[in-house]
């Protein structure tokens, strides 16, 4: 059984997610700080209807301004760590997008405001 390709194996085997989000490729070595992973989970969207898109984009963008990354650009952190910032059913719904669909900030914003904010709450 251990010479049997995977395929092959009466096994299951558990789906690997992908993300909507296209990082960007960044000129050097880059990973968050431990603090600064703290400050935006300690900011999470869960989506639900009493929840507001805008606040919790003002106050990412906030957090997110704090930081100082050397040879990293802005949209490059927002990118990585915006998944972080959210929860419950909003991390459902980035989780279930297509893969590799959001390549910029000003795309993720955008679809995150689409869903969580519609126009036709107001129609």
């Amino acid at each position: 059984m251990d010479d049997e390709p995977m395929w092959a194996a009466d096994r299951v085997v558990a789906l690997t997610l992908c993300s909507a989000i296209t990082m960007p490729e960044t000129a050097n070595e880059f990973s968050i700080k431990g603090n600064n992973l703290t400050l935006v989970k300690g900011n999470q969207f869960d989506g639900r209807i009493k929840s507001d898109p805008h606040k919790h984009i003002h106050k990412f963008l906030g957090i997110c301004d704090m930081f100082k990354y050397i040879d990293t650009k802005n949209e490059v952190v927002r990118l990585m760590m915006f998944s972080l910032s959210l929860t419950r059913e909003a991390k459902t719904w980035l989780d279930e997008l297509n893969e590799g669909i959001i390549e910029t900030w000003d795309e993720l914003q955008t679809t995150f405001i689409s869903r969580f904010f519609p126009p036709a709450l107001f129609d």
